[in-house]
């Protein structure tokens, strides 16, 4: 075999592996059924996905009843053909991820070259599943307003999910936004008994339970949140099962490019600081796909950027005063936090000391205290630190410390 024979042969198994998953799929069952209401059986049932000619075939049993039990979201058109009667076509059937739609065929008697065409009703009511979710589809994710472009934030969309807030829950790092990864209480159940998955896949991170893997906005297809009566597939979580599917290559070209920019020209003064301060925030990127083979291997391709400079806005920030910068301190500074002054820690520090210093320093002995005025009580009498005891990287920092604009420092 060769490597561009194994590449491509690589990639079907993977992708068929992905397309076949429960959890990235929906279904159509229905009745097959004559003008009698009699059930017809082994009728050929054909669905075809609109977009990639993507075509499964089964046939009725001997009750009349028809399943397609894995098919990838997209559109269908479902035609059933039977001996004795005329062809049976509905079409504009929207299915989304872990659908299980309806739709029961009534033939009519007639002549295989005729056909009845229905085109299906654009409200699709799931009657064959128990499960309590939203889907949220690539329109409604591109035009709703985010601010970080992470769809996490739309989770808050459906009834029962509260999204938290960074100081109601215990964890290292913030809140959806910022394409981080977010914790919503669903439910009343904790913010971390929800399951995160993108195209089938277990993303949750494992501190938090949070998503660890956050698509790119213009590559979801759809994303479902299932809020209550899971199916037998899903397990080990309380609160939600939040299923992101990503786009893929159709047999047409398809694509976009973007970028969004924020910066401060509209932004306010703080009113304690003498600048604004700089925010510059760039997303950018594009996704685009398209057939590699037509009918049969499609490719789809993504990518986002996001480049911020953000000057922190702080207000009054203590500095160190002008005497301070010399090395002039108040002894009454050199105190822990009881309130007894801080001694020499340490026999190779105090030999550091007394090498910088030119005269001898003990451990154990205080650095300053206020009444210090000799160097047998203290290290720095009169709370002065001579230049020579600065450490280099304190002299090559210093510069790039900001002098006092007020009086107090």
């Amino acid at each position: 075999m060769t490597l561009r024979n194994f590449v491509i042969s690589a990639l079907v198994a993977g992708l068929a592996v992905c397309r076949l998953s429960a959890d990235v799929t929906g279904a159509i069952s229905g009745t097959v059924r004559d003008s009698s209401n009699a059930t017809v059986a082994h009728a050929q049932v054909v669905a075809v996905e609109t977009a990639t000619n993507l075509q499964k075939t089964t046939e009725s049993d001997n009750n009349g009843v028809y399943r397609f039990l894995a098919l990838p979201p997209g559109q269908y058109t479902v035609s059933v053909r039977a001996p004795g009667f005329e062809q049976f076509v509905t079409t504009g059937i929207h299915l989304q991820v872990n659908d299980e739609l309806r739709v029961d065929v009534n033939l009519q008697l007639g002549t295989v070259k005729e056909a009845v065409t229905v085109e299906a009703n654009p409200v699709q009511v799931e009657t064959e599943s128990t499960q309590l979710g939203q889907v949220v589809d690539t329109k409604q994710i591109l035009s709703l307003p985010l601010n970080g472009r992470s769809f996490i934030d739309l989770l808050g969309l459906q009834a029962g999910v509260a999204p938290t807030t960074s100081g109601s829950i215990q964890q290292d790092r913030p809140v959806s936004g910022i394409l981080s990864s977010g914790n919503v209480s669903v439910n009343g159940q904790r913010e971390t008994a929800n399951a995160f998955l993108v195209n089938g896949g277990d993303v949750s991170e494992g501190r938090n339970q949070g998503a660890g893997l956050i698509p790119n906005l213009d590559s979801i297809q759809e994303f479902r949140l299932i809020t209550n009566g899971f199916d037998a597939e899903y397990g080990k979580y309380s609160g939600s099962v939040m299923n992101a599917i990503t786009k893929s290559g159709t047999n047409a070209f398809h694509g976009d490019a973007f970028e969004f920019l924020r910066n401060d020209d509209f932004d306010a003064r703080n009113f304690f600081d003498p600048t604004k301060a700089e925010l510059r925030r760039n997303q950018f990127g594009y996704a685009v796909g398209g057939p590699f083979l037509k009918n049969k291997l499609f490719w789809f391709t993504d990518f986002q950027g996001t480049r911020e400079v953000r000057g922190a806005s702080t207000g009054l920030v203590p500095v160190p005063s002008t005497a301070e910068r010399s090395g002039d301190f108040d002894p009454s500074t050199f105190v822990d936090a009881s309130g007894n002054p801080t001694a020499v820690n340490g026999s190779y520090w105090a030999s550091v000391l007394s090498q910088r210093l030119g005269y001898g320093v003990q451990n154990g002995e205080p650095y300053s205290f206020t009444g210090c005025t000799t160097t047998t009580s203290c290290v720095f009498p009169n709370g002065v630190i001579p230049q020579r005891a600065f450490a280099t990287p304190a002299v090559n920092i210093l510069p790039y410390i900001p002098t006092p604009n007020q009086s107090s420092g």
